[in-house]
């Protein structure tokens, strides 16, 4: 049995705007690189991008990648980034750099919670490359320029300062409760305070981490 069929408005509706969809011309798109900066930074972060998919278990690609976005002022991305490159890690000596990376990256932010936490992970990581033998992929200095760091993050967020709030506050804290009036991870400052007769080796340079602690 055949059902009459009217074409009613709404029929003409759907065809008319089926047609127009079919007939108009593509609209034209625009699309800009994500990442700002000239072609040598952007080739730079392509290449350290490319790096860790190379050698998903190297800790030290995961680490430059990382640093090389937060200095792009991709912070997002640098946590993302630094936190599933620490996962691919997990058997790797030098996973700890990773997990370093991480907490920068984090606290790069002023997020120290996750900050300190993925401190403690790096700290943990080193001294497990260690116990296996393999010191060269963790060195003491290094260790000794994580205990610094970590300490001074444990001292501020344990004083409950919110450093999105007052990261002045935050950052006096860390330094009196830690002991150490500052702490800089790129090793172009010195730290200083009751422990300095014993952190020279803290205070040079090295591949620790480039952010600076808030």
């Amino acid at each position: 049995m055949r059902l009459p069929r009217f074409v009613g408005v709404i029929d003409l509706s759907i065809a008319i705007v089926v047609a127009v969809l079919v007939l108009m011309p593509a609209r034209e798109m625009f699309a800009t690189a994500a990442i700002k900066g000239d072609d040598a930074q952007q080739f730079a972060i392509a290449l350290a991008e490319a790096r860790t998919i190379a050698r998903p278990d190297d800790g030290r690609a995961a680490e430059d990648f990382a640093r090389r976005l937060g200095e792009a002022n991709m912070k997002d991305w640098a946590i993302e980034a630094a936190v599933r490159d620490s996962e691919r890690a997990k058997d790797s000596p030098t996973r700890w750099r990773a997990l370093l990376a991480a907490s920068v990256a984090y606290v790069d932010k002023l997020d120290v919670v996750p900050g300190l936490d993925y401190a403690n992970r790096a700290l943990a990581a080193c001294e497990t490359a260690r116990d296996r033998g393999d010191a060269a992929a963790c060195p003491s200095w290094e260790q000794v320029r994580m205990k610094i760091y970590q300490a001074y993050l444990d001292a501020g967020v344990s004083s409950g300062i919110n450093p999105h709030r007052d990261p002045i506050g935050f950052r006096k804290a860390g330094e009196q409760r830690s002991g150490w009036l500052q702490v800089r991870l790129g090793g172009h400052d010195t730290e200083r305070g009751s422990a300095a007769g014993s952190g020279g080796s803290a205070g040079s340079s090295g591949s620790a981490g480039s952010g600076a602690a808030p």
